[in-house]
């Protein structure tokens, strides 16, 4: 009940960029929370897939919301949204930030609304690649995650981006930090990345993810539109029938893995008892 009361009073926290983001002090604020629900969006572009999180899941007032958006834009478009009526019981924070490798100035297109992503390729739209502050997300999420009991929900929309960051997080073993990923899978058939993103998809199985399901974005506006639920949300067993563009993996932890979850601490503790 405390916990309840001290979480309605928490307001909408907007991290201001600043170079200084670039070093270990970035945005200390929510390393000082202990939280034990957390729900972090990669990619937030104009607040609905938060929108929709608060929405369809049970008891969402409970989590402390971390977002990531760094094109300008897409980032004021969020706030605008988040800083609503119906949104100021909520802890919200907004990160103007690239979820990267290492805590680095990265090159980003920017002015492309959901499309907006990290080029470190050469590109005609040259003129809209601006340099921005990205942060080591695997280093920044082990910072987080402080409690064994901590109920984690990551939602990755990064085009182009996420095999890398998902791979960096496989290595240095904190996938299992959360319990369930949400992943938008882009290009897809690039051969360059392909393989990758297979091995990525296998290993999470390995290491205790079951892929529920596949939704799509179009599908879950219309559901919340209607105001319906979760279950209302058409769900789809085979992603090669369904088009690349907004759609999302639901990757869960099962329950053999650990429980309760998920620190890399407990996965260890599982290799010595199967060995």
């Amino acid at each position: 009940m405390l916990f309840s009361v001290m979480h309605l009073l928490q307001s909408l926290f907007i991290i201001e960029d600043s170079d200084t983001l670039l070093n270990n002090s970035i945005d200390e604020s929510v390393f000082k929370r202990n939280s034990t629900h957390i729900y972090i969006d990669i990619g937030c572009f104009d607040g609905e897939t938060v929108e929709h999180f608060i929405y369809f899941t049970p008891n969402s007032i409970l989590y402390d919301i971390i977002t990531f958006e760094p094109d300008p834009i897409n980032y004021q478009l969020c706030k605008k949204k988040l800083k609503q009526k119906q949104f100021e019981n909520y802890s919200i924070t907004i990160i103007p930030k690239v979820v990267w490798l290492r805590n680095e100035k990265v090159p980003f297109l920017i002015n492309h609304g959901e499309n907006s992503r990290i080029q470190l390729t050469e590109i005609v739209d040259a003129q809209n690649v601006v340099m921005l502050n990205g942060i080591d997300f695997s280093s920044w999420l082990s910072r987080l995650v402080k409690s064994e009991n901590t109920r984690l929900h990551i939602k990755v929309s990064m085009p182009g981006s996420e095999v890398p960051v998902l791979r960096k997080l496989l290595i240095e073993d904190k996938l299992l930090l959360a319990e369930r990923w949400d992943v938008q899978w882009t290009d897809r058939y690039n051969p360059r990345i392909r393989a990758l993103r297979i091995y990525i998809q296998s290993m999470m199985d390995s290491i205790g993810f079951s892929c529920d399901h596949y939704t799509r974005i179009p599908d879950v506006r219309d559901v919340y539109r209607k105001k319906g639920t979760f279950e209302h949300i058409v769900k789809y067993a085979d992603w090669r029938l369904i088009p690349e563009a907004d759609t999302y993996c639901y990757y869960i932890q099962r329950p053999t893995v650990t429980d309760p979850p998920r620190t890399t601490r407990l996965k260890l503790k599982l290799k010595k008892v199967k060995e």
